[in-house]
């Protein structure tokens, strides 16, 4: 299936919510009102009526006292006095305005505002689609236009939102009332009727209490204020006096793209080539001053040389020109409140899943197509200004420049990824830190070759960056030789010595051994970044050791399961004994030996059932290893690896257990029938069924095999990062 046919379809089931949830409630609107009952008018003209009819069965029982009947119109004869009592007391009801004629009356009334409300609900989802559609096309005409219209969009939603749920719940509220009107009229109810009108009730109570609830959630969420909060980064800041070499570098390259000094200049280790102007809080708890800041990496920095480095921030800088990082500022709240909005429609944060939510899912579907038709706007019109941006930088050196910065920088991802995995998951100061780790597995490796990940894109704390193929093609720049000889040039720079953010010579990539880590030169700059990030590993890596730790500890030995198979044995065996003993007695007083005949067959059924269930119980169902679980009469288990997820459901004295199977995995023969496991390859779904476990219940059970699965994906977590399991 094509992307666009994958979109259309997505689109479909999309409508197919929106509209289809109000047509399904007008639909039974309709059927409400074709059920219902006459109302009654003219109350007096419809107690001379049944007068009449009262007269006429009189004169019909005077004829023959006691035994006088009438016919319906189908046929079916009754007793007149009983006919008679009907209509006695529904003139009493009439005359007191009793129940008969408060829900006949009522009914129409309900049906039609279940019609009313489903039409108004329709009308109301094909307006909102719309409005989203124009206001779309306005925002791919400007940033202004993007900015202005989701602006508005964000004020209106939460109004839309809430409108669309309260016109589902006033469609739903009188389609439960309708059917107690018919239960009311009984002369007695019964217990069935008396729950039958507890349950509607209820859920009619429930849909009200509901909809003051989103009114109260959505008008609390639109009170919270629109705030940008801080990106977090790992970083310290320099000062001109620190590094004023590099200073004096970001003047010059500021000066030729006349985009004006960032306010602050932050280095670090683990992010990309950045500007921002949202606020920016270090991780050291600090909070930069409002302005722009300029992030630059130093494992990157230490292989680009100058002309990539000035194309780089070259290109970083041309975002403030076009304003890039003040709309990217004001596109943020857009985004917090639509959400706040979209979680107060849904029931709150604390909200549990229930049926009755699919008459919120329409509005919250809306909330979605919002924020996706807005998300598609920002990317189209990012997407612009990073080329805009990338021309800036091609501006202040050229644009081979910036080509090879960018494919440079993409030659030298995956090791500085490796570099600050290894960091990250020992949670110490790796030899020579994570910018000597970087340059040792360049020397030993070499660089990535770019030109197999043209579709990627360059990570970014905020913007979306077109693919990199798109970017070359952009700046008129062919992949050429040379390019990707300098792409994959092992040899490092001496920027960082320049700038004054490491002492002493670096090890060179050139002349490295492959197999002796040598350390980093005495660093400044560096080696405090080092000490941070390594400060944060270490306090990740104890809290992650330990919750691995305790994972792994919930699964060691292995567990035999047994099925419960004691009720379905009982079961069987009683309707095996109360067939024989029927068919005894059939055949003792020798009145249909067809019918003793077919009782004992079904008495042998039952006990070969109960001799099954009893045989299912004897042998395992299930063993619960280190390494994965053997199911049935498997010859060896399936790998805990090789199952995705679990999904259960009970019902019937059963418990389908289905295991999301990886892609491509077959489970092993199991020797048992599709009574007891299924596997659907087109799904990878493996469905197992067993009649409860032995001395466990089913919850029980379930966190049982699913803690089996978590601990062995621990010790496996604990292996990778070098732990002794």
């Amino acid at each position: 299936m094509s992307e666009t046919d994958k979109k259309w379809l997505a689109l479909a089931k999309r409508w197919g919510v929106l509209f289809g949830i109000p047509l399904l409630m007008l639909a039974i609107g309709i059927w409400q009102w074709t059920r219902a009952d006459t109302p009654i008018s003219d109350v007096g003209a419809k107690i001379a009526e049944y007068q009449q009819v009262v007269r006429e069965l009189d004169a019909i029982e005077a004829q023959t006292p006691g035994r006088a009947t009438v016919k319906d119109s189908e046929g079916k004869e009754y007793p007149v006095r009983l006919v008679k009592k009907e209509y006695l007391l529904a003139i009493q009801d009439l005359q007191n305005q009793g129940l008969n004629v408060t829900t006949r009356n009522l009914q129409p009334l309900l049906a039609g505002s279940t019609i009313a409300f489903s039409v108004l609900a329709l009308l109301w989802s094909a307006l909102g689609l719309v409005y989203q559609r124009g206001m779309g096309a306005k925002a791919m005409q400007s940033r202004e236009q993007l900015l202005a219209t989701f602006q508005k969009g964000r004020k209106l939603l939460p109004m839309y939102m809430v409108v669309m749920v309260l016109l589902l719940f006033g469609a739903a509220i009188p389609l439960l009332v309708y059917e107690m009107m018919p239960i009311l009229r009984h002369r007695n109810y019964s217990k069935g009727d008396m729950k039958l009108m507890f349950i509607l009730g209820g859920l009619a109570l429930f849909l009200l209490y509901s909809g003051g609830k989103v009114l109260i959630d959505v008008w609390k969420a639109s009170r919270k204020p629109l705030e940008n909060e801080p990106i977090e980064v790992m970083g310290q800041t320099v000062s001109r006096p620190q590094a004023p070499g590099l200073w004096a570098f970001v003047d010059s390259v500021a000066a030729k793209t006349g985009a004006g000094m960032p306010d602050t200049l932050v280095v670090g280790l683990n992010e990309g080539f950045f500007v921002t102007e949202h606020p920016v809080q270090l991780a050291n708890g600090s909070l930069l001053p409002q302005g722009r800041v300029l992030y630059l990496p130093l494992p990157y920095m230490a292989f680009l040389n100058a002309g990539e480095v000035a194309a780089v921030i070259g290109h970083e800088l041309g975002h403030f020109i076009g304003e890039d990082t003040l709309y990217s500022q004001r596109f943020s709240p857009i985004y917090s409140a639509a959400i706040h909005h979209l979680v107060a429609i849904s029931g709150g944060e604390r909200h549990e899943e229930s049926w009755m939510d699919i008459l919120r899912r329409p509005a919250t579907l809306f909330g979605e197509m919002f924020l996706d038709s807005f998300h598609e706007a920002v990317r189209y019109w990012s997407r612009k200004r990073e080329l805009a941006a990338d021309a800036v930088g091609a501006q202040v050196v050229s644009p081979q420049a910036v080509a090879a910065s960018l494919l440079r920088i993409s030659a030298l991802a995956p090791h500085v990824d490796e570099a600050l995995q290894a960091n990250w998951d020992r949670g110490e100061t790796v030899e020579g830190g994570v910018l000597g780790h970087v340059r040792q597995l360049v020397a030993a490796q070499g660089m990535a070759d770019p030109s197999e990940h043209l579709d990627q894109r360059q990570a970014h704390p905020t913007d979306t960056h077109p693919e990199l193929a798109e970017r070359l093609a952009a700046l008129g720049v062919a992949i050429s030789p040379e390019l990707l000889a300098r792409a994959m040039d092992a040899q490092g720079s001496q920027l960082l010595q320049e700038f004054g953010l490491e002492q002493g010579a670096p090890v060179s990539a050139g002349h490295s051994s492959s197999h002796q880590a040598q350390p980093a030169a005495a660093l400044d700059m560096n080696a405090a970044l080092q000490n941070e990030l390594s400060s944060a590993a270490a306090a990740n890596r104890s809290a992650k050791l330990l919750e691995l730790r305790r994972i792994a500890g919930l699964a060691k030995d292995e567990v035999v399961i047994y099925e419960r198979s004691a009720f379905m044995v009982g079961l069987f065996v009683f309707l095996a004994l109360a067939c024989a003993v029927g068919a005894f007695f059939v055949f003792q007083a020798q009145l249909h030996m067809a019918v003793a005949a077919g009782l004992l067959a079904a008495a042998l059924g039952c006990a070969w059932f109960a001799k099954v269930f009893w045989q299912d119980s004897q042998s395992p169902a299930m063993r619960l290893q280190p390494g994965g679980v053997q199911l049935f009469k498997a010859p060896a288990a399936l790998a805990w690896s090789a199952i995705d997820d679990f999904q259960f459901s009970q019902g019937n004295h059963m418990l389908t257990v289905t295991m999301v199977l990886e892609d491509g995995v077959q489970p092993p023969a199991m020797g048992v029938g599709k009574r007891r496991a299924q596997f659907r390859k087109k799904k990878q779904r493996l469905a197992v069924m067993l009649k409860g476990v032995k001395k466990m219940k089913n919850q029980a059970f379930v966190e049982l095999l699913v803690d089996h699965w978590r601990a062995y994906h621990a010790r496996q977590e604990l292996q990778r990062m070098g732990e002794q399991v």
